[in-house]
């Protein structure tokens, strides 16, 4: 049995105009998913804004000009983008329950936009993974 590690990668947020309905998140986390280096992205029209999961040997800065390029192909505009590395998931299965969320945990899947509270941290759970 082979057991998978977890490699962490970086988290891209990107603020997106144009999006005005549930349909306009498609095609931008389309191209999005299409770009290389990506291993998963979260979309909100709402919001404004996608959440990009990178592999750990893809460059923010090159995404990031990959992701305007896409991202006005499928109509719409970025605004802007802050990269963050993404934490290495706790051992011991406490914290925020893998969700990716902060960043500490979720294999593939992408972090969802998260609200931080005052101190800057998206809660977690009880032992809480910020």
């Amino acid at each position: 049995m082979e057991i998978m590690t977890h490699v962490p990668g970086t988290v891209v947020e990107l603020a997106v105009s144009g999006m005005t309905c549930d349909g306009c998140s498609s095609p931008v986390e389309k191209a999005l998913t299409g770009l290389a280096g990506v291993r998963s992205a979260s979309v909100d029209h709402a919001s404004g804004r996608a959440v990009v999961l990178l592999a750990a040997d893809t460059s923010a800065e090159d995404f990031a000009f990959d992701a305007d390029a896409a991202i006005h192909d499928a109509g719409y505009t970025l605004e802007g983008a802050q990269a963050r590395a993404e934490r290495a998931p706790r051992s011991g299965g406490g914290g925020c329950g893998g969700g990716g969320a902060c960043g500490c945990g979720g294999e593939a899947k992408a972090p969802e936009p998260v609200v931080a509270n005052e101190a800057g941290c998206c809660g977690g759970g009880s032992d809480g993974c910020c």
